[in-house]
């Protein structure tokens, strides 16, 4: 009886304190932007992934279009939290992935990616100082479906803790391979903000 009543306040416990951090990532008045990190992408569909050497410099040229493109890829107004930008994180670790490794026509199920997955993504982030971090970890570009998947990860910038963590998908479009799958983040930036907004707005005016 004993053990099952501790088990159960830890229970209790983990569920007040996972409460607390999620209250804390939709009360923030402000956060940091890190980018899109590819360091655990896979690409399915050779035939739309047939230049290892040209995909390998496009994860580069995406997180720019955060900064020539702001007013399309707006995570600011997508999320309404003022935002700064950091993308010289992931620019650095989407440089160490050797993208021909990535590069497959298995099938494979989506999200691959498991939720210690993102925290190892995460841990291994430099030290940093700041509060509130968010970053889009691709998950996949699948050519077959036509999709990009992301996990949208809201995390302590200090300890590099996993607070909030919810996936989205966006449709590829366009002409190029660059524009082609940029539209599938640009969707799923609008779904993520449009989600975390929305359940921002409940937790600032019915919680303290």
């Amino acid at each position: 009886m004993k053990s099952l009543l501790l088990t159960a306040a830890a229970f209790i416990l983990a569920i007040t304190i996972s409460a607390q951090e999620i209250n804390r990532v939709y009360k923030a008045d402000s956060m940091v932007f890190f980018g899109l990190d590819y360091s655990g992408a896979v690409f399915l569909g050779s035939n739309g992934f047939n230049s290892a050497a040209e995909l390998e410099m496009l994860p580069e040229s995406w997180n720019s279009l955060f900064v020539s493109e702001q007013k399309k890829y707006d995570v600011q107004t997508a999320f309404n939290v003022r935002t700064r930008y950091n993308l010289n994180v992931v620019k650095e670790r989407n440089k160490r992935v050797n993208y021909a490794d990535r590069i497959t026509d298995k099938e494979i199920l989506i999200p691959h990616l498991t939720r210690k997955d993102v925290e190892a993504v995460i841990s291994g982030y430099p030290d940093m100082d700041g509060d509130i971090g968010l970053v889009f970890i691709v998950d996949a570009y699948d050519k077959t479906e036509t999709k990009g998947y992301y996990h949208v990860v809201f995390f302590d910038i200090r300890t590099k803790e996993v607070l909030l963590r919810y996936m989205v998908s966006g449709n590829a479009s366009g002409a190029g391979l660059r524009n082609y799958w940029a539209n599938t983040f640009y969707e799923a930036i609008k779904k993520a903000g449009k989600r975390y907004s929305t359940t921002a707005e409940f937790y600032r005016s019915y919680t303290k």
